[in-house]
């Protein structure tokens, strides 16, 4: 009998709101607003706006709800190409025994993989649809193979298998057959060819076993934007290498490349309609805003209504979306507001006028805002693992994080219905580590101006604290022609051509006369060069005021001294040195470290305005010490690649019997974005591993609690030819990563330790390794062309291999520990899971042993453990698997009781397969029926959509549901008689149906359709009416006389 209990006030209405849940193991607040659902007799589909956001990204678009927000609704399948399109690519294997195989049997496979055309990595699909979600990969049979090894059974249907079927554990279908294509093409410096393939597949149909259907109609939504800009350094490293004999030394400088778009294109979908295949169910559309309204990409629409229908046509309920246009075409939604015009919600955000549009250059390591001032899009002082990128200097992009600036835009308060309302407080993300600060440098200078002589060198004197280059800016400007000159007795000094008078020279010496000192050197195009003699010059031509710069460099070292020198030639010329070095050393320290992006540092709730605050603060720390952060900041961002360019050398007379000839160089390419993936194990690029929360205020006031997680990374790709590929994608090694390990529940102490534990928590996770599946992808990078048509070399080829592993895991036990007020006297209970059928991977053991030493266990049997049962074939075919047939429940390991359920699938059941008899007992009993088990209910008759129409108790009473509104609600439930004396009974005459069933007990209902119910008689006759104000929310229940029996007044404060 299904409920028809009349719906109260809910949290929609004037519930608690507020204590908004975060993510703590992310430090991201889950924000969910709810709005309406569609449901049928036996489906559901709910809709709501979900916000949860560790910063937003300078380049992110909004979603059709604005920044931030994502409307939780239907499902969609999407695809991540990896490498080359699978539905229009052969895939090229390895052998099957990689490790063993024969030379010649992986040179053929690298070969193949490395042609243009080849694909050797899976495509990754994540699905996501009524609280279902997950991954799948293709193995090499076609099987589609689940990453988290869910039960959800996963077909391709239609015209060439374009389409998706999804069938989850209780049966219900999902079609996926409304697909989106996406296109990229890059232009700048060039454009590439344009590669578009489907991306994505959006839920169109939801069927019922019993048969109710859902439909999603879709329009077109078409969107052509930018999708992101990128950019390039590139010299040869080293700075200058060897080429072919006869030809100048291979040389290229440091070249800044034009800034590359990324065009994207997607002809997509949007849901314009949903309904059912019973009418009575109603129905929703949705409105879009006009095109360029409330747009910051090219047909990006946001949803401006959303509105609920009955049968009639009538309206339901009704929800307007309101945004906010920034100056920089950003999109905030800023409240939405229903039919009832006092429901609203609104929002407000950090600074919302502050983000910046879309590509500025204004970006840290991963994207978030930072406010940096940048015209290039490469990153400077970048850690370069040991190439040597300090000794290049660039006019690179600050990425450094900003935390303060990274929050602009977020969301830091709800207002709801009730007015009440609740604030968030950011920071940004932290991990504890090493920082070296270092001081600004030291600028000295040396001057000499065009009246000084030539005869005494200007000196000073540096002490280098530290191993550093120091740089020296000399400048020589030439003023006019010289006069004559004459030494210091009045003698001329000959000086034909009037020439060497606009030079000066720096020396270096040192302090210590034993010591190897160093020397200048110039970074040119073709390497560095060094000047043995220890002095450079920087000469100005003789045109008036003719200015030289030139940079040098020496490496000094630490503890040392050196004197430098300077001396200029001719008194119409001006001399100067600029000398930049540390002066002092630099403080390394163990401190928390910024890294990129925000979390939640605390949230206030209020009941309503000037309420005293529910107060959460979050420290991201062990609760032993909370000023010491947890964070592991994930992998750090990595730029420089090194590539090989092969180049084709004519042959000389003394290369005799040489059929090719080639010299490789290597260039040095630092790109815009890392090269390594800075989210390779989620959406957040930091994880905490302990969480400690504070209630009531910063202190503790009101007690707190303390969670420890799994920090548990995925893992590199493994190069198994030619060079490391960063930028392959990642073996999913995290399978653990984010389960939470341990709690503890804290009670403030007054004196002595800063807490008392009440309350503790601790879980262990099992991998099983009795389903374990890997498929493995090939990362192919050719970094030159082969030239000389070797057929059995592959050194122009690099490839790392990685693995996309599904994994069968889950809770093996749970220990939890209580406590006295004081910590003492602890009440221990475990409980132990026991998953032992791979096969349908469902708990089939649930035991607690307490301290106390109660063992209880209850023991689950699913469609695959009960083989003889009737029907289960046809269960196990259809995915309806979820639902136990058989439970059984143990004490100390004595059996206690038992229930079982029997299908069956005839004319009694609407030829549905339906349950049809459950059986139950206790223990230990005497009797003598099959398995000492008595038949409790007798399902007798169903319609043909699933509907009871009549069930025997276990004394035998017939109980028989009438059913209207198109069959989907009872309108009479009729005890001590069959369906066919109530049916009949009800036909006759509705007004006299109690008076022909004189012995049954008879309550019938009405209602207010998709709004709840209207009238409920009892068997006595008395009918309590519901009544419902212009908002469709319950307002009175009055009984049988008109009596009030219940008001509900619904007021907001202003």
């Amino acid at each position: 009998m299904p409920n028809i209990t009349p719906p109260s006030p809910v949290a929609g209405e004037l519930g608690k709101y507020g204590n908004v849940p975060v993510g703590m193991f992310t430090g991201t607040a889950n924000i969910s607003v709810p709005l309406i659902s569609f449901k049928t007799k036996d489906l559901e589909s709910p809709m709501s706006l979900f916000y949860g956001s560790n910063g937003i990204k300078v380049d992110e678009v909004a979603s059709n709800v604005g920044l931030g927000w994502n409307l939780n609704f239907g499902g969609v399948i999407t695809r991540t190409v990896r490498d080359k399109n699978d539905d229009t690519q052969t895939m090229i294997y390895p052998p099957d025994d990689m490790p063993n195989a024969t030379n010649a049997e992986r040179v053929a496979f690298y070969r193949a993989a490395g042609q243009g055309n080849a694909d050797t990595e899976k495509d990754l699909y994540s699905f996501n649809f009524n609280g279902n979600s997950g991954k799948f990969v293709y193995d090499k049979n076609n099987i589609p193979v689940l990453i988290n090894n869910q039960k959800i059974k996963i077909e391709r249907i239609n015209n060439n298998n374009s389409d998706f079927l999804l069938t989850t554990t209780n049966g219900v279908k999902y079609y996926f057959t409304d697909k989106e294509t996406t296109s990229f093409r890059s232009q700048g410096e060039g454009h590439s060819v344009i590669n578009a393939s489907v991306t994505a597949w959006y839920l169109s149909k939801i069927v019922h076993p019993n048969g109710s259907e859902i439909y999603l109609i879709y329009d077109g939504a078409n969107m052509d934007y930018t999708a992101s800009n990128s950019q390039t350094l590139t010299m040869s490293y080293p700075r200058t290498q060897n080429s072919c004999e006869g030809s100048s030394p291979y040389s290229s400088a440091p070249t800044l490349s034009g800034i590359v778009s990324y065009n994207m294109k997607v002809i997509g979908k949007r849901v314009n309609k949903i309904s059912s295949n019973n009418s009575s169910d109603g129905y929703v559309t949705f409105a879009y805003t006009a095109s360029g309204i409330n747009e910051e990409v090219n047909g990006n629409s946001k949803i401006e209504t959303i509105i609920q229908y009955n049968a009639d046509g009538l309206v339901i309920e009704k929800i307007n979306f309101n945004y906010l246009k920034t100056a920089n075409e950003r999109i905030f939604l800023q409240n939405i507001t229903f039919n009832d015009p006092s429901k609203k919600y609104s929002f407000e955000y950090i600074n919302q006028a502050g983000f910046p549009r879309r590509l500025s250059t204004s970006q840290d390591h991963w994207g978030y805002y930072n406010g940096k001032e940048n015209t290039n899009l490469v990153p400077k002082n970048i850690k370069d693992f040991g190439i040597g990128l300090d000794n290049i200097e660039y006019n690179g992009a600050d990425k450094e994080p900003d935390g303060n600036l990274a929050k602009i835009g977020l969301l830091n308060k709800i207002i709801y219905p009730t007015k009440g309302y609740t604030e968030f407080d950011y920071e940004s993300n932290t991990y504890w580590g090493e920082k070296t600060t270092y001081p600004k440098k030291t600028t000295l200078t040396l001057e000499k101006d065009e009246t000084e002589t030539n005869h005494e060198a200007k000196t000073i004197n540096i002490t280098s604290p530290i191993d550093q280059k120091i740089k020296l800016m000399g400048r020589v400007v030439y003023v006019s022609e010289q006069e004559p000159r004459y030494d210091q007795y009045g003698n001329l000094i000959p000086d034909p051509g009037n020439t060497g008078h606009y030079s000066a020279a720096m020396q270096i010496t040192c302090i210590d006369p034993s010591e190897d000192c160093p020397r200048f050197y110039e970074e040119t195009d073709h390497g560095d060069f060094t000047h043995d003699d220890g002095f450079v010059f920087i000469t100005a031509s003789n045109g008036d005021h003719h200015v030289v710069d030139n940079q040098f460099y020496f490496n000094a070292k630490a503890g040392k001294t050196y004197t430098l020198h300077l001396s200029k030639d001719g008194i119409k010329a001006s001399a100067r040195a600029d000398i930049s070095y540390y002066a002092t050393t630099s403080v390394t320290t163990n401190t928390n470290i910024e890294t990129g992006g925000v979390r939640i540092k605390a949230t206030k709730d209020f009941a309503e305005p000037l309420a005293k605050a529910n107060y959460k603060r979050y420290y991201y720390a062990n609760m032993n010490d909370i000023n010491h952060s947890s964070g592991d900041k994930g992998r750090t961002p990595f730029y420089a690649d090194i590539s090989t360019q092969r180049t084709r050398c004519p042959i000389s007379d003394g290369q005799m019997g040489v059929a090719c000839a080639f010299v490789n160089n290597s260039n040095l390419t630092i790109s815009s974005s890392s090269l390594i993936s800075l989210f390779d194990t989620g959406s957040s690029n930091c994880f905490y591993k302990y969480v400690t929360v504070s209630e009531g205020g910063d202190a503790f006031e009101n007690g707190g609690e303390m969670k420890e997680f799994i920090v548990h990374r995925d893992y590199f790709s493994n190069p198994i030819l030619g060079s490391e590929l960063k930028s392959a994608p990642l073996t999913n090694t995290g399978w653990d990563n984010g389960l939470e390990r341990k709690s503890k529940v804290l009670k403030k102490k007054v004196a002595g330790a800063p807490f008392i534990v009440v309350a503790e928590n601790e879980n262990m996770y099992k991998l099983d390794p009795s389903y374990n599946k890997e498929i493995k992808g090939y990362t192919v990078r050719k970094d030159f062309e082969e030239l000389c048509a070797d057929v059995t070399s592959v050194d122009n080829l690099s490839i790392a291999e990685y693995k996309t592993i599904a994994y069968w895991f889950y809770m093996e036990s749970s220990l939890s520990i209580k406590y006295d007020p004081m910590g003492g006297n602890p009440i221990t209970t475990v409980t132990n899971y026991v998953y032992n059928n791979p096969v349908h991977l469902q708990l089939t053991s649930q035991s607690t042993k307490s301290s106390l030493k109660e063992n209880l266990e209850t023991k689950y049997y699913y469609p695959q453990d009960l083989s003889t049962e009737p029907f289960v074939s046809e269960m196990i075919t259809t995915n309806r698997i979820d639902t136990p047939l058989k439970t059984e429940i143990f004490r100390s390991g004595i059996k206690q009781s038992e229930q079982k359920t029997e299908y069956a699938k005839d004319a009694t059941t609407g030829n549905l397969l339906l349950p049809k008899f459950i059986y139950a007992a206790k223990f230990p009993n005497s009797l003598s029926t099959a398995n000492s088990l008595e038949k409790k209910i007798t399902y007798d008759k169903y319609d043909d959509v699933g509907n009871i129409l009549q069930y025997t108790l276990e004394d035998g009473t017939p109980v028989a549901i009438i059913w209207g509104y198109n069959k989907t609600k009872p309108i009479a439930k009729v005890e001590n008689a069959t369906y066919d004396q109530a049916s009949a009974a009800y036909a006759t005459n509705e007004n006299t149906f109690r008076n022909n069933l004189p012995n049954a007990m008879i309550t019938t209902y009405t209602y207010k359709p998709l709004i709840g119910v209207s009238t409920v008689t009892d068997p006595k006759g008395l009918t309590t009416y519901y009544e419902y104000d212009e908002f469709n929310r319950l307002k009175v229940v009055k009984d049988s006389q008109g009596n009030i029996l219940s008001e509900n007044q619904y007021h907001y404060k202003n």
